[in-house]
């Protein structure tokens, strides 16, 4: 919300998500927790927590496209990051 609020009148402001939207996120059974990007692969198949992780990367996505759904109604025009990940 803060992000719609200023960015019809700061120039050049930019977003990161880190997890999902506040109240989605909440009620999951694995809300997101930056310290899962430091965890071993092994560690998260032996405790059966990749469904739950790949639940978090998506509630992430759907956070982002929320943002931009609400700036484009806004009339704002922004443009994604697109090197901002190595593929």
């Amino acid at each position: 919300p803060e992000l719609l609020d200023l960015a019809d009148h700061v120039k050049n402001i930019s977003a990161k998500h880190e997890g999902g939207v506040p109240e989605i996120d909440a009620g999951r059974e694995h809300p997101s927790d930056i310290l899962d990007y430091f965890r071993q692969k092994n560690e998260i198949e032996e405790q059966d927590h990749m469904p739950l992780l790949t639940q978090n990367y998506l509630d992430k996505h759907h956070a982002l496209n929320r943002t931009a759904k609400e700036l484009t109604k806004r009339g704002l025009t922004f443009i994604a990051a697109q090197k901002l990940h190595k593929i």
